[in-house]
């Protein structure tokens, strides 16, 4: 029998830093990246900007706000996840958001390094979680 299968994988830059929460001792943070498309209709250039909310939990939240700013471009791998409420006027609302599995910071070196250190750091790394609490830094050319 066929497997489900949910995965996503882009390529954008943040559209603002990452807004960091605190749920049951576990840090979360929200990010939205935007994500280009250039095409050709009727002969003419065109582009396109598409914008994802993403949320990223746990070490990786933390990396993230250490490592991150606005316009820092950023490869997020992950899944969707569907969040579902009632609103105060008891209609039924939903978003949904990519649930980011592992991300690799891009661009150049001095766009990677956290707030705390040097600018000298490679931003050569990709993190990966399996939202078990486990964390693993991962080389690039392991990657590829």
């Amino acid at each position: 029998m066929a497997r489900d299968l949910n995965k996503v994988i882009l390529i954008g830059r943040l559209t603002r830093d990452p807004e960091i929460k605190v749920v049951n001792t576990t840090t979360v943070a929200s990010f939205s990246i935007a994500n280009n498309n250039t095409y050709v209709s009727n002969g003419q250039k065109k582009e396109e900007v598409s914008y994802f909310d993403c949320e990223v939990w746990g070490k990786l939240a933390e990396i993230l706000r250490d490592y991150t700013k606005k316009g820092k471009q950023i490869l997020v791998e992950g899944r969707l996840h569907q969040s579902t409420w009632d609103t105060p006027d008891g209609k039924k609302a939903s978003k949904i958001r990519v649930r980011v599995e592992n991300f690799q910071l891009l661009g150049a070196r001095d766009d990677a390094a956290p707030r705390s250190q040097s600018h000298e750091e490679s931003s050569n790394t990709a993190y990966e979680s399996n939202y078990s609490g486990g964390m693993q830094e991962v080389d690039v050319e392991d990657i590829f």
